[in-house]
């Protein structure tokens, strides 16, 4: 599903209903060097926002998540991105927000409608169910620790999420649970949203998305809203992650997380993956912690096992179909 999106819409406006203050920078002598108007907060659906700031007197710059916008929520939502955006930039047009002082002329707004203006960022995202809030918050750990970007290198666990070229100027990955981050306090659900049926289907999530920046867009011919269809969000973050290595990597399976205290679940896991963990801890860290695994009946100075019936390949996970909208979020009309 598309999820943060940034660009600029073609649009005539007064440029005074767009501003939120101003940004100014001064040299050590007291001469202001420049000075920025701060970018507007528009409220949607649910309280959610995004930004609006004047570019030109013809050109608006936009950033947000227009999902979250007209929706209240992010759980799920559409790859349909010129269909999104029509519908983002018609809602700005309502009386609710008549106060931005938005007037494009015809063909400005049929540029909009048609997709022909500029996008700077994409953010996109799907949603895999494993079997409960604990087993996607393993396999967040398990990737974070031991899979890789081709070419790039490892990425980095922090916190409950695992990025992957997170500072990349072309395109990034990062994989978090979605129940932990409804919980967080710039993420929480609007009380009318938390039912049943919404939390588990988020404590159930293992969202990956992928974010993918101008340069990137623009390489792929992508920087235009008009070049995209149904297909192509789908087509990019599978390309991305077609690229992250984790083909022999696994996760425990939940009943055996169940059992080991915390401390020691990354220690069996990078020796289920067949590292030699006399090379990578101290002498004295490697036999304190085998002695605290022989507990447990499982002796980390010998070979991990070929058959590891314990555990789950983070692929396996992959290969199955992206969970998708539930038939009950249409009929409580939660999807835009």
């Amino acid at each position: 599903m598309i999820d943060y999106v940034s660009g600029f819409f073609p649009c005539k406006h007064d440029p005074s209903k767009l501003i939120s203050g101003m940004v100014m920078s001064f040299d050590s002598l007291g001469n202001q060097e420049w000075v920025c108007n701060k970018k507007l907060s528009v409220e949607g659906s649910h309280s959610s926002k995004i930004q609006l700031q004047s570019h030109s007197e013809n050109l608006i710059y936009f950033t947000g998540n227009p999902v979250k916008f007209l929706q209240g929520h992010n759980l799920f939502g559409t790859n349909d991105i010129r269909h999104l955006m029509r519908l983002f930039f018609d809602e700005l047009l309502t009386d609710k927000h008549k106060s931005l002082g938005l007037c494009p002329d015809p063909f400005q707004y049929d540029l909009i409608q048609d997709g022909h203006y500029e996008l700077t960022r994409v953010d996109i995202n799907e949603s895999w169910h494993l079997n409960n809030i604990r087993e996607v918050q393993a396999w967040i750990r398990a990737v974070g620790e031991t899979a890789y970007l081709k070419h790039r290198g490892a990425g980095q666990f922090s916190g409950d999420t695992a990025y992957f070229g997170k500072k990349s100027r072309r395109w990034g990955l990062k994989c978090y649970s979605k129940g932990n981050e409804i919980k967080a306090k710039d993420h929480k659900l609007p009380p009318e949203l938390c039912t049943p049926e919404m939390l588990e289907y988020a404590d159930k999530s293992l969202r990956i998305e992928a974010f993918i920046r101008q340069l990137e867009l623009k390489r792929r011919h992508l920087h235009i809203l008009s070049n995209w269809d149904i297909d192509t969000p789908t087509q990019l973050l599978l390309e991305c992650l077609s690229k992250l290595e984790l083909s022999d990597v696994y996760m425990l399976k939940d009943d055996v997380l169940d059992t080991l205290p915390t401390r020691l679940r990354m220690v069996y896991q990078t020796w289920l993956n067949g590292d030699d963990l006399k090379q990578i801890m101290s002498k004295s860290a490697f036999y304190r912690c085998r002695s605290e695994m022989l507990k447990y009946g499982i002796d980390i100075s010998t070979k991990s096992p070929k058959e590891k019936s314990n555990v789950i390949p983070l692929i396996r996970v992959l290969e199955a179909q992206p969970v998708g909208i539930p038939n009950w979020a249409y009929e409580r009309n939660l999807v835009a």
